[in-house]
């Protein structure tokens, strides 16, 4: 076969995936806004975002309530998929007292304890991007399958998960957990966490960004991926399975289970694990 013959083909194959990818051939958009108040003196504030496609993203602002903004898009192979569709999925909001729950439920969410079949079983795909803002000490419970997560300025306690696409923190002041599967994670202090955190991805980079008077107990994994910290940190001995360097002001690490580490006088448990890909601890510009 020819260069030109075999670039004819794999044109084709290209034009083929494509047009096996538009099968949906109806679409239809809405937006969702609502606000939720807290009454004065109200402290604790809670709020879960629990998507399934689509991405997430949350900031702090000065407002003693939360604002939602819900872009919804339905795509359908037919009319009747695309009643379907709005008959059964739905975006649930509620408030009970000072927690708000804002969460996409559908068939795909397994109530009966079936795997997810996919939009191909379906005939349609619901997409839900949510715009969120909250008081900035807000706890945050944030997780989608398939959509980019993003928050800036958190100040309480975090829990953010994902599974296929990545995590972006900005302005962090609280501590939590993160974790993603296919996706990079990055996080940014602008205050140290003063609690037990965890940071982890499957398939992807992991940079966590701190501020100069680091103070924690480390623990740190990653199978296929180096560790690098810009900290002078002192490995535990009887725990460090990898081999330890030093070098250009960094300590380098490369081992396959989870090792301990003291950076300054040490404090909070900080885990970090990622299994294909390289650990940065990061210290932030001033």
């Amino acid at each position: 076969m020819t260069k030109l013959s075999m670039h004819i083909f794999l044109y084709l194959l290209l034009a083929l995936a494509l047009r096996g990818s538009d099968r949906f051939k109806l679409e239809e958009n809405d937006t969702v806004r609502q606000t939720f108040g807290f009454g004065q003196g109200s402290n604790a504030h809670k709020v879960l975002v629990d998507n399934v496609n689509g991405f997430i993203h949350v900031t702090s602002y000065s407002g003693s309530g939360i604002q939602m903004v819900a872009h919804k898009k339905i795509r359908a192979e037919s009319k009747e998929a695309m009643e379907e569709a709005k008959r059964d999925v739905k975006l649930d909001t509620s408030q009970q007292g000072n927690f708000v729950r804002l969460y996409v439920d559908g068939p795909f969410r397994s109530h009966d304890g079936h795997h997810d079949r996919g939009s191909r079983y379906y005939g349609y795909e619901v997409t839900f991007d949510f715009d969120v803002q909250i008081p900035a000490d807000t706890e945050v419970t944030l997780a989608t399958v398939n959509g980019e997560v993003t928050a800036e300025g958190v100040s309480s306690h975090f829990d953010v998960s994902n599974i296929n696409g990545g995590i972006d923190m900005k302005r962090v002041a609280g501590s939590g957990t993160a974790h993603t599967i296919n996706g990079s994670l990055t996080v940014h202090f602008r205050k140290n966490p003063t609690g037990e955190s965890s940071f982890n991805t499957l398939n992807g980079a992991l940079d966590v960004y701190f501020q100069p008077n680091l103070s924690a107990n480390l623990k740190f994994k990653t199978f296929n991926g180096s560790i690098f910290s810009d900290f002078d940190v002192l490995p535990a001995p009887a725990e460090t399975t990898g081999d330890v360097e030093r070098g250009k002001g960094k300590f380098i690490y490369r081992g396959h289970r989870f090792s301990t580490a003291r950076a300054g006088a040490g404090g909070p448990e900080l885990v970090f694990d990622a299994f294909n890909g390289n650990i940065r601890l990061h210290q932030a510009a001033q």
